[in-house]
């Protein structure tokens, strides 16, 4: 797997659980660059009920950033909503929490840190993980055509009050490509209830993935 060195998002251990947690995710070539002049986003990992008592305390240890988010990978923490706490993430109770981290981060990388082909930045993802939200990441590899994988992302449930990244990744802009995907996309995305949330992404990346970020508020 290609190392995934975050520039712009710090991880912190809440508690000696999460720092095992990205112990083993730098094991694995992701983590977030070491006292790095660029980071806009504090990603606070909590697992235990120490940790959660510990959020406060813990931040204080490190620099400021623009958003202080946390990540609970247990769902039945309770975290308690600060002023300096712009988003609560937990993933869904039925996930493995560690995959779907992995997930987050990844989707985070190619979103944000790699320059999309078309607007979308820091600015509209926090948008939609503003606040208390329960989040999951479908991805899906093609080769050819987008439509299978656009097969398997419609079966996903989509909730009138959800936020949603709709998030593509191609090797290389090709028109031609671009002109075959985007009218069965174009019928998807219309397929959103209006009171939704809805953005979407084309990064150049390896693979060619078509991604569908979930955050459904609590």
């Amino acid at each position: 797997m290609e190392k995934i060195a975050l520039e712009s998002l710090r991880l912190i251990a809440a508690d000696y659980v999460s720092q095992q947690v990205i112990d083993e995710l730098r094991s694995e070539g992701i983590y977030s660059i070491k006292n790095s002049p660029n980071v806009h986003v504090n990603v606070v990992l909590v697992s235990t009920d120490k940790g959660a008592d510990n959020i406060n305390e813990i931040l204080e240890t490190h620099a400021c950033a623009r958003r202080n988010v946390v990540i609970t990978m247990n769902p039945e923490l309770s975290i308690k909503e600060e002023s300096d706490i712009f988003s609560i993430l937990s993933f869904q109770a039925d996930s493995n929490p560690y995959l779907e981290l992995k997930k987050f981060l990844q989707l985070y990388n190619i979103c944000i840190e790699k320059h999309s082909m078309i607007c979308f930045d820091l600015s509209d993802f926090l948008i939609i993980i503003r606040g208390r939200n329960v989040i999951s990441i479908h991805s899906y590899v093609y080769k050819k055509d987008i439509t299978d994988a656009l097969e398997h992302i419609k079966s996903i449930y989509i909730k009138e009050n959800g936020r949603y990244l709709l998030a593509i990744t191609m090797v290389a802009y090709d028109d031609n490509e671009m002109k075959k995907m985007m009218p069965p996309l174009s019928d998807y995305m219309e397929s959103f209830p209006d009171k939704s949330i809805f953005n979407f992404t084309i990064t150049k990346a390896t693979p060619k993935t078509l991604s569908l970020f979930t955050s459904i508020p609590l």
